[in-house]
């Protein structure tokens, strides 16, 4: 990847973690890196294509991220919390999970991309899934349904704790881990 590419996914990943994807321009994103907007046309014909870099990376990330806690850290709970504090890192930023964000503007994606989109949240949910089966879940809620709430209760704590400025919400969801699953 050239050097400039990746300083302009760089810096559309921050814009649209903070922002999201349909107050980005090409013309921002070009007076940002200091280049002229056809040169991010270039790398990016159309916010189609932005967005499906950007989903592709993030997600190629993320699941670095999840296979780093599987390798770093025993138990389930450990797990959990490491997952949780991925979202705690974006709260202290100022920002939004990148798929979340663009989840938020589904209507304005183009089918390549909400298949992108669906497929991060589909590998997100699996490793919950995978995760939570190496424990005991309490109750009848399969790993399954433990994760599928999870997940959707992460996006959504994300989301509140970054109107408050607190982590009142991501809080209680690691209240919940631990209320759901025995390590």
């Amino acid at each position: 990847m050239s050097e400039k590419r990746e300083q302009l996914e760089n810096i559309a990943t921050d814009a649209v973690q903070r922002g999201g994807l349909h107050n980005l321009s090409f013309r921002t994103l070009a007076d940002r890196v200091g280049v002229k907007s056809s040169s991010v046309h270039y790398y990016f014909p159309e916010k189609s294509h932005l967005a499906a870099a950007l989903i592709a990376r993030y997600s190629a990330d993320f699941a670095a991220a999840l296979q780093a806690i599987n390798a770093d850290k025993k138990g389930v709970i450990k797990k959990l919390d490491a997952f949780v504090k991925i979202f705690e890192d974006a709260v202290s930023n100022e920002k939004f999970c990148l798929c979340g964000m663009m989840a938020a503007e589904v209507e304005s994606l183009d089918e390549a991309n909400r298949t992108a989109l669906g497929t991060y949240f589909q590998h997100t949910e699996d490793w919950l899934t995978d995760v939570i089966s190496e424990g005991q879940p309490n109750g009848d809620l399969k790993p399954r349904a433990i994760a599928r709430t999870l997940l959707s209760g992460m996006e959504g704590a994300i989301l509140l704790d970054r109107v408050n400025g607190q982590r009142h919400y991501l809080k209680a969801q690691r209240d919940l881990i631990r209320v759901l699953i025995s390590n």
